[in-house]
């Protein structure tokens, strides 16, 4: 019992208007009643706590609510409640918006990765034909310098023939000067034999065959110059086919090793070509990921859009709220209304539409 009393003054040493609930001060020296209301605090257009407390309860009344359940206390909490939720809103657009312009960055650089990426594979495969086309025209230099060098020893090879028929032929026109001269000592002797009257005439004839012998040693003499000459000239000849094998074999080699450089080349270029065809193959693989992510993102940048809007509508049915409820608030704080045109005021702020 004694609880009991004590929770009854407790009670009632606070304000009776739900807005207020201030400590009252007790009773005078005197006695009486307690204050039910605070005594002597006023709220904005002088109105004190025991009269707002009054327009309250006729509020509820209209309503249909009880006191405790304020409007202004709902209304309060939905404003509060879409504050919070206004700027993680924001953030969340922010943050989609973001995405969308990296994406959008991202899928330019794969785009323009992708395009560098074939100009280098067009690039590289002009350079492999550059090089099979530079190896076909070595191995036709070769074989062009091989068929040269072989023209030249076939040409050498005639005039070192000539040369030794020309040899051949002086030998045969020295030994027939030898035989010749035999010939005419043969005949000399011969002639010595024969009666005084064939001397001048032997004579004549050897000085004849000494003529011829002359002759034939001059042809000897000639022959063998000119086969010195032929000597020379093969032996020019085949120094000039040494260097020309030699110079041949230099150009050989080096057209071979160039074919191989051409080749080692083409073959890293055909090594190159495939890392490019993978690379783009990994680019196109990366585009097709970012244009999904690209996709995902878009589908939550509508999933968003759609809660903002929500949320935007709530919003304005919570400054609608908030608006009613300030009209409603200054009907209230409306000093000396009558019960009746009370009630009637806020019967006409709730029928009023304020959507506009």
């Amino acid at each position: 019992m004694v609880d009991v009393v004590v929770e009854t003054l407790e009670t009632d040493s606070l304000c009776g208007f739900s807005r207020c609930r201030a400590p009252l001060p007790p009773p005078g020296p005197r006695g009486g009643r307690p204050y039910a209301y605070c005594p002597d605090r006023t709220w904005p257009g002088g109105k004190t706590c025991k009269q707002l407390a009054a327009a309250q309860d006729a509020l509820a009344e209209a309503l249909g609510t009880t006191a405790d359940t304020g409007i202004t206390a709902a209304t309060s909490t939905f404003t509060a409640a879409a504050d919070r939720i206004a700027d993680p809103l924001k953030e969340v657009l922010t943050a989609a918006t973001a995405l969308r312009d990296t994406l959008g960055a991202e899928l330019d650089a794969a785009a323009a990765r992708v395009a560098e990426a074939e100009e280098t594979v067009a690039h590289e495969r002009g350079l492999r034909q550059t090089a099979e086309d530079a190896a076909t025209a070595a191995t036709t230099e070769a074989q062009r310098a091989t068929e040269n060098a072989a023209e030249v020893v076939r040409t050498a090879t005639a005039e070192v023939e000539q040369a030794r028929r020309e040899r051949d032929h002086a030998l045969a026109a020295a030994a027939s000067a030898d035989e010749a001269r035999a010939e005419a000592e043969r005949a000399q002797a011969r002639a010595e034999g024969v009666a005084t009257t064939e001397r001048e005439r032997a004579e004549a004839l050897v000085r004849e065959e000494r003529a011829h012998a002359d002759a034939a040693a001059k042809a000897l003499a000639g022959a063998t110059e000119k086969l010195a000459a032929t000597r020379a000239e093969r032996d020019a000849a085949r120094t000039a086919l040494t260097d020309l094998r030699r110079t041949v074999d230099e150009e050989l080699a080096r057209t071979m090793a160039r074919v191989d450089d051409l080749s080692s080349e083409l073959a890293r270029a055909r090594g190159r070509g495939d890392e490019l065809g993978e690379e783009l193959t990994r680019a196109r693989t990366r585009l097709d990921e970012t244009a999904a992510e690209l996709t995902r993102a878009r589908a939550r940048a509508d999933d968003l859009t759609a809660q903002l809007t929500n949320v935007t509508a709530a919003a304005h049915q919570a400054t609608e709220l908030r608006a009613r409820t300030t009209a409603l608030r200054d009907v209230l704080l409306t000093p000396d209304l009558a019960a009746d045109e009370l009630r009637t005021r806020l019967l006409a702020e709730l029928l009023t539409d304020r959507t506009s």
